[in-house]
């Protein structure tokens, strides 16, 4: 019989010992574990490859084939209730004993479940409380006028202060001109003071520095975060691609810039001897544009730029008719982080727009953000206008496929037994005479089997839901055009994973749930 075996490190554990995942794994190895699923994630996430396939292939597996799940301890699965237990629930259908091996472990009986849920409530506590002191950190630097944890390119962090990085960086080829850390970072805004726009900037400086911007196509990573028996336990073999956590994003690369990243670096008032806070929507998880950020003034003294400069930079990004912060535009994008590059993966952003005076609307049009760098070759647009056009009609041709599979998913779907369990009661009632009691009692049994539905097959219900949602917005063409913008983009992100663009054609839309 197989023994499987899950292990999982958070990113700063990685980030502290390369070797903290291939620690645990070993230890699993040694005691009995042939097929090990890992991650390298936090704890709060639930979004995980390796235990979403370890759930899939316990719930695939057939019973009696596999004898134990072993891992470290329960904070190493989740701490979430509702994914621990849909685990458990998968573990005992198929015969399969889980195991902590650092601690006692046992939901046979009542004491022993109490006792686990009092660790779980145990760790979403700790995280609610990590969170709390993060937070409360944050505002105690703010109110001291202290540093981020975390210096922008030509400073570092001494103390409670900026200071410029004055590290050697870089010796320029054609005039063999020296530069440390923070004169590349002034050698930025005179670069942006000279040709005006944050894209010629960042071409500008590939091309100085000799940095090879090009773009590739990205790969679709289908590897899972599991290792078989036969597998050595090493660095190299675990899957290191985006979704695994290994890729961490210190040390810096290098010299290379993208447009929105070069953007943040110019209006950060670091460099002017302010510290921005509360520059995040928290409710979205957005950035705010740089006029809406708290800057405390006069947190370090020494400057790259002026305070006259910093605001010239952001009067200049304000003027520029291509920027989204040109103006306060009423305009929503119902696309927004859906578009795709099918060259290089990158999204694609609004570059122009133009009133078209005679259908009476403003047509937007949108590129590949990475062509702007010259990174990309896919320079040619789409419009707003084509490309709504050419999704919904990729949807309304999808609308009869999905349907099949929606009446395929409900045929294959199983009920729990509590609900069979209600439905016979249910049966049962119908079958006596009518009386004022009898239609209490089958209302509250209706409530019970709708509460359980509820919690039962999350995932599936999911699943089913946006598909039933897709076919009822686009198997009419009208009906998508009579709604609001705002309806749009809630239903598009509700049911579109990605939209891959080639030039101003549409060449796939892969859908949530569905691919």
């Amino acid at each position: 019989m197989e023994i499987f075996g899950y292990a999982r490190v958070s990113t700063d554990e990685q980030a502290e010992d390369e070797g903290a995942l291939i620690k645990q794994m070993r230890r699993l190895r040694s005691a009995g574990a042939t097929k090990i699923y890992y991650d390298v994630e936090s704890r709060t996430s639930d979004k995980r490859k390796g235990l979403l396939q370890l759930i899939e292939d316990v719930e695939a597996v057939a019973f009696g084939k596999v004898s134990k799940l072993l891992f470290i301890r329960i904070d190493r699965l989740t701490s979430s209730s509702m994914v621990f237990y849909q685990l458990m629930d998968a573990l005992k259908k198929k015969g399969i004993q889980p195991t902590a091996i650092d601690e006692p472990f046992e939901m046979s009986s009542i004491g022993g479940e109490l006792t686990i849920d009092v660790r779980l409530a145990a760790a979403k506590y700790e995280v609610k409380m990590l969170g709390m002191r993060v937070k409360k950190e944050r505002e105690t630097r703010k109110a001291n006028k202290k540093p981020h944890w975390n210096a922008p390119l030509g400073y570092l962090t001494d103390g409670h202060k900026y200071v410029l990085d004055n590290r050697p960086c870089v010796c320029l080829i054609a005039d063999k001109k020296e530069m440390n850390v923070s004169q590349v970072a002034r050698f930025v805004f005179d670069i942006f003071f000279s040709v005006g726009t944050v894209s010629e900037t960042a071409r500008q400086l590939h091309d100085i520095f000799g940095i090879q911007a090009q773009a590739v196509l990205k790969s679709t990573n289908n590897k899972n975060n599991v290792l078989g028996e036969i597998e050595e336990i090493a660095i190299e073999n675990i899957n290191k691609t985006r979704g695994s956590g290994l890729n961490l994003r210190y040390p810096h690369t290098g010299l290379k810039w993208s447009v929105s990243g070069l953007r943040s670096q110019l209006v950060n008032p670091i460099y002017a001897g302010g510290t921005a806070y509360n520059t995040v929507e928290y409710s979205g998880g957005h950035r705010k544009p740089f006029d809406e950020w708290e800057i405390a003034w006069g947190t370090h003294d020494e400057t790259i730029i002026t305070r006259e400069e910093h605001e010239r930079v952001k009067a200049m990004i304000r003027d520029n008719r291509n920027n989204r912060w040109a103006n306060q535009q009423k305009y929503t994008n119902v696309f927004a982080n859906l578009v795709k590059c099918a060259h290089c993966g990158a999204a694609y952003s609004r570059q122009s727009k133009k009133l078209v005076k005679r259908a009476g609307f403003i047509r937007h049009h949108y590129q590949c953000s990475f062509y702007r760098t010259g990174a990309c070759r896919n320079k040619r647009m789409i419009s707003n206008d084509e490309l709504e056009k050419q999704v919904i009609e990729w949807l309304v041709q999808e609308a009869e496929k999905i349907a099949i599979l929606v009446e395929q998913e409900v045929q294959v779907t199983k009920e729990p037994a509590e609900i069979k369990t209600l439905r016979i009661s249910l049966n049962t009632l119908d079958a006596l005479p009518s009386n004022p009691a009898i239609e209490k009692a089958k209302e509250d049994i209706l409530q019970q089997i709708a509460d359980a539905q509820a919690t039962t097959n999350n995932n599936s219900k999911q699943y089913l839901i946006a598909k039933e949602r897709i076919i009822f917005a686009f198997s009419n063409e009208r009906y998508w055009q009579s709604l609001e913008v705002e309806d749009k983009q809630a239903l598009l992100k509700g049911c579109i994973r990605k939209i891959t663009v080639d030039g101003n054609k549409v060449i796939a839309v892969n859908l949530l749930h569905l691919y």
